[in-house]
């Protein structure tokens, strides 16, 4: 699938020996090499198997999703369902006992799945693709209560970490418990007692924060969906099969927590200590990676902060707008080309700033421009602790 909306560029007419569906947006740091915005007409990876136009123009014609643009989402929970859902409860259903069965179903929906479903569960989140209506709310439940435990998520408990939590408050220590904030974020050491401490303890401190901000009835529902997750997880073990238990629940959990607080922390790893509560300068921005293919573009995720409701759809053709950049350079964002979020957290963590400068795009409206040692500097600057 590709775009149906193109995007105004800024390219001037000396750069149209390039594709002119592929805005202009800056340089590298020495100017040796132009930067073009290829997301906005690339082809789209999101789902995995591949679909009769038939059947697309069947499931747009009955109105079975809220709005066209979100058939990506839709695919990629029938998908789901297909292949993680309903394989799990029938492991569970035959009591499976072999290591080997659950292990395959486990390695396979890692492997096509997990980030594709992530990142659809996120929008889903934010905007609903389900039509108004008890079958709606019914399609609507499905991915946060059935789907995402099987991908490690607690069931129902999305929704409260990420847009009644980390949106409202966007990385503010002390109020976002995911909050990088207060992390030297090029230490490994840092890291790991981040992830722990969210893995061992986020499903007491999120019902907690989420009573402090929403009330009694957001914190009780926020704790009960840890509390039947686990509750169900224990009676797998007891009752049914330890292995399925483990490895449809327990390990799933463990894998989750891992991979997204280190998505996280590498999407907040870039934190300008004197002015955090900047969007432009909280997060980054990521183009021209195979993975926004793959994610619904999730490498723009200054537009995300600035505007949770945009269409993921409008992130690219948003971001290369000429006001769009020219924000971007007034604001001093950082943009990095070719890479993603996972790219260059591990970048940070192997200290290979040297290699992140030299992927870092200087916009054109950029007043200040920097050397390759003082992008190094700067991007070490934004790892420091905030002291705000």
């Amino acid at each position: 699938m590709r775009r149906t909306t193109k995007a105004v560029g800024t390219k001037s007419a000396a750069d149209t020996d390039n594709d002119e569906r592929e805005p202009y947006i800056g340089t590298n740091y020495d100017k040796t090499r132009k930067i073009y915005l290829k997301d906005v007409m690339a082809e789209r990876h999101e789902f995995v198997l591949k679909y009769s136009e038939t059947f697309l123009r069947f499931v747009k014609r009955r109105k079975m999703i809220s709005r066209s643009e979100d058939l990506s989402l839709f695919l990629v929970f029938l998908e789901c369902f297909a292949f993680v859902v309903i394989p799990a409860i029938s492991m569970i259903a035959c009591r499976t006992s072999k290591v080997s069965i659950v292990l395959t179903w486990f390695v396979l929906t890692r492997v096509f799945y997990f980030q594709r479903f992530m990142l659809a569960l996120h929008y889903h989140s934010h905007r609903k693709i389900f039509p108004r209506g008890i079958i709606g709310r019914i399609a609507n439940a499905v991915p946060t209560l059935i789907i995402a435990p099987m991908f490690g998520i607690p069931s129902g408990i999305y929704w409260f970490h990420h847009c009644a939590m980390h949106h409202v408050h966007g990385n503010r220590k002390g109020m976002d418990l995911s909050s990088t904030e207060n992390y030297q974020r090029d230490s490994f050491n840092a890291f790991v007692k981040y992830w722990l401490r969210f893995a061992l303890f986020a499903p007491i401190e999120l019902p907690i924060n989420i009573r402090k901000y929403r009330g009694l009835k957001d914190g009780f529902m926020c704790f009960m969906c840890s509390l039947v997750t686990f509750s169900f997880y224990l009676y797998l073990r007891w009752n049914v099969s330890r292995v399925c238990a483990n490895w449809i629940l327990a390990y799933p959990y463990i894998l989750a927590t891992l991979a997204l607080m280190f998505g996280n922390w590498s999407q907040h790893v870039f934190v300008c200590p004197l002015n955090p509560r900047n969007d432009f300068k909280s997060t980054y921005t990521c183009i021209n990676s195979f993975e926004n293919q793959k994610t619904f573009d999730d490498g723009y995720h200054v537009q995300h902060h600035l505007d949770s409701r945009l269409h993921w759809t409008k992130f690219a053709v948003n971001f290369c707008t000429k006001q769009s950049l020219e924000k971007h350079a007034k604001e001093d964002a950082l943009v990095f080309d070719g890479l993603h979020f996972f790219d260059v957290g591990l970048c940070v963590m192997l200290g290979r700033f040297s290699y992140l400068a030299e992927r870092l795009v200087v916009l054109d409206a950029q007043k200040k421009k920097r050397t390759k040692e003082e992008i190094i500097k700067e991007l070490r600057r934004r790892c420091e602790p905030v002291q705000f």
